[in-house]
């Protein structure tokens, strides 16, 4: 490929020189004036690799010629005509690559070779169709030895223009993403640990004008609210919990960034240790509901997990009419239905399996457990034997009675839920009876069925979310997931209405009382939530 070349030739230049005569007498000394220098072309443009001739068409003799550049011509002179062979050494620009992408702007910089060019490298930038400039906005461009940088500072594309000093110039065409939209943590998900709790986590990368995509029906149906927030100059998403289930979300910034959430309300359970329990005031439920003083079938469920074990400590029921409990044994105690049976004494049915705790005092079986138990109770029954069942993560107990006299007999025809006995005489979760039968242990839910459940139907639902308009025999249906401190009332999610909801309350171990209604920051310990995560018991 040639390359137009301009030379510029100098006319009217003045050489100056002396003449000088002698005689026998003195030396005499001539001085005749210069003669303008001037040749027939005094500017030509070449091609590389062509020769032309100049004439030289007045002057003062004894002539000579200096190129300018020698890298772009040379010239030899004969006589009056100046001979000038283009041989140019420029070369034309000639870069390893003419584009660079990266992936967002805080990218490492990027590295071109130049593989041929004459030096003296200088940078311009165009973006669009706009001139180009020496502003690096989106990309800076520098050169040393041969290698050029170029370093992302903004998203957006632009035209590198590097031009050498022999006026060769190359392109690079440069595209700078945008940031790739992260979340602290590099967190993919969210979690709300409750269906009342809040969460809120930072956008830590993004290109700014954050936007929630519009909830949809879904979103709102497990979000009460979705917002984004700023708090010290962070951009923060904020979630509140509003059912347990799985939602998602979409997040995008001012460079169409879009990152897609899936939102997890994750249920959580209550820990209660000798301080707390759950009371559903059943006698006063039974003023407007007659049906609960007489039952002729009967289901208690709880998914549970003991932290510690105790003689007596009672999981869910009702003292003296039908309740979940652990047997008279401190040490390894098994799980007992504790009834009423007409004519017998404190009718007891014992579980094979011992209860497993936290615990390891006294020779305690650990590690803890998660459990799913329903004990069922079936007044249409001839016998004990099928009248009261137990079963433990949705398989059916060997149940052993506590004394042979009611091994076999007839059961009552129905429970009066209203008998209740202790000093509470309330359907308790997590005790009975006085303060001393505290449950110790963690709660996620329980529920309370008007039917007899068969083991099909306990398997398939075990720690199911369940709707309550598709079961109308479930009464009493309470979650404890509620994730927030201050927790004073677990709303029954059953068709029993909000006479079952369960209420917090404290015990009052020196009074061996309890103190009903009394407000319970959901705090023990003075700084651990009561509110932990569950596994669900399918696992076992």
């Amino acid at each position: 490929m040639k390359r137009k070349l301009s030379f510029l030739f100098l006319s009217a230049l003045t050489i100056p020189f002396f003449m000088v005569s002698c005689s026998d007498d003195k030396e005499e000394q001539e001085v005749k004036p210069a003669t303008d220098l001037v040749v027939d072309n005094n500017s030509v443009t070449l091609l590389q690799g062509d020769e032309i001739t100049v004439s030289i068409t007045s002057g003062n003799g004894d002539y000579y010629v200096k190129p300018f550049d020698e890298n772009v011509a040379t010239a030899t002179i004969k006589g009056k005509t100046i001979t000038i062979p283009v041989v140019v050494n420029i070369v034309d620009l000639t870069l390893k690559s003419d584009e660079a992408t990266f992936a967002e702007p805080d990218a490492e910089s990027q590295y071109i070779s130049i593989e041929r060019g004459n030096g003296g490298y200088s940078f311009t930038y165009q973006v669009g169709d706009g001139e180009p400039t020496t502003d690096a906005t989106i990309v800076e461009a520098t050169e040393k030895e041969n290698l050029i940088t170029l370093k992302p500072k903004a998203r957006g594309d632009v035209k590198v223009i590097v031009t050498d000093q022999k006026g060769s110039v190359e392109e690079i065409s440069v595209k700078v993403n945008p940031y790739n939209l992260k979340l602290e943590n590099e967190a993919t998900s969210l979690i709300i640990g409750g269906y009342e709790a809040s969460t809120e986590i930072a956008i830590t990368r993004g290109n700014g004008d954050y936007k929630l995509a519009q909830l949809t029906d879904d979103n709102k149906t497990y979000l009460k609210t979705a917002e984004l927030i700023t708090e010290d100059g962070a951009t923060k998403l904020k979630l509140t919990g509003k059912k347990l289930g799985t939602t998602t979300l979409e997040l995008s910034d001012a460079a169409g960034q879009k990152l897609t959430l899936p939102v997890y309300v994750n249920p959580v359970c209550y820990r209660m240790e000798y301080d707390v329990c759950f009371k559903i005031d059943i006698k006063k439920y039974a003023e407007s509901h007659s049906e609960v003083k007489s039952m002729n079938q009967l289901t208690f469920e709880v998914v549970f997990y003991p932290t510690y074990t105790r003689s007596m400590q009672s999981f869910i029921g009702l003292e003296s009419v039908f309740l979940l409990r652990a047997e008279a044994k401190d040490v390894n105690p098994r799980f007992e239905i504790a009834t009423k049976i007409n004519g017998k004494s404190d009718p007891r049915f014992r579980s094979q399996q011992t209860i497993y705790c936290d615990d390891s005092e006294g020779g305690r079986k650990t590690p803890g457990k998660w459990y799913h138990i329903a004990i069922v109770y079936d007044g249409t029954k001839s016998s004990t034997k099928e009248a009261y069942k137990m079963y433990i993560n949705g398989v059916r107990e060997t149940l052993t009675p506590a004394d042979n006299s009611y091994e076999d007999c007839a059961p009552n025809s129905s429970l009066n839920l209203t008998d209740v006995g202790g000093n509470d005489k309330a359907l308790l979760i997590g005790r009975s009876g006085d303060s001393y039968r505290v449950g110790y242990c963690k709660v996620y839910q329980a529920r309370m069925w008007k039917r007899a459940l068969d083991e099909s139907e306990i398997k398939a639902n075990m720690c199911k979310i369940l709707n309550a308009e598709e079961h109308s025999d479930l009464m009493g249906y309470w979650v404890f997931s509620k994730g927030v401190g201050g927790t004073t009332v677990f709303e029954n999610w059953g068709n029993g209405g909000s006479g079952l909801d369960a209420q917090v309350c404290l015990q009052n171990i020196s009074e061996n009382k309890p103190a009903w209604g009394a407000e319970l920051p959901a705090t023990y310990n003075g700084d651990k939530s009561r509110f932990e995560p569950i596994e669900c018991p399918h696992s076992y």
